[in-house]
């Protein structure tokens, strides 16, 4: 076997802020990173090539609602900075994101969908 093998926590746990201000996790932290996209470009006779075009990345998360602030200020909002620190180390960033669709509030579960866009989604490694 060559290589070292990572024995540490690869899942799990996570911790994210908006705008520095930390908000409970319940689940379906996920991300993708902003950067190129490519697009086979095909012909009626073959495989011609790609297009790549710049394509923004995402941070969502289902957080818990909270006494002390309104989640409609989240609807419409733009110039967040959203930060989610994995299990296994990686830190994700989200600078300038704006808010994406409409929020539901689930009173039952008192929990909200959040999904944040920019175009600078960052995946820094420890």
């Amino acid at each position: 076997m060559s290589g070292s093998v990572y024995r540490g926590p690869l899942a799990g746990v996570a911790s994210l802020t908006i705008n520095g201000e930390p908000w409970s996790i319940v689940g379906e932290l996920q991300w993708q990173p902003s950067g190129l996209v490519n697009e086979t470009l095909k012909g009626q006779s073959s495989v011609e090539g790609f297009s790549s075009m710049p394509g923004q990345g995402f941070i969502q998360a289902t957080l818990r609602d909270r006494r002390d602030r309104k989640v409609s200020s989240f609807q419409g909002a733009s110039g967040l900075e959203v930060v989610a620190v994995l299990a296994n180390g990686k830190v994700i960033t989200a600078v300038n994101a704006w808010h994406v669709e409409a929020i539901n509030l689930n009173t039952q579960e008192g929990t909200f969908e959040f999904h944040v866009e920019s175009d600078t989604v960052t995946e820094d490694t420890v």
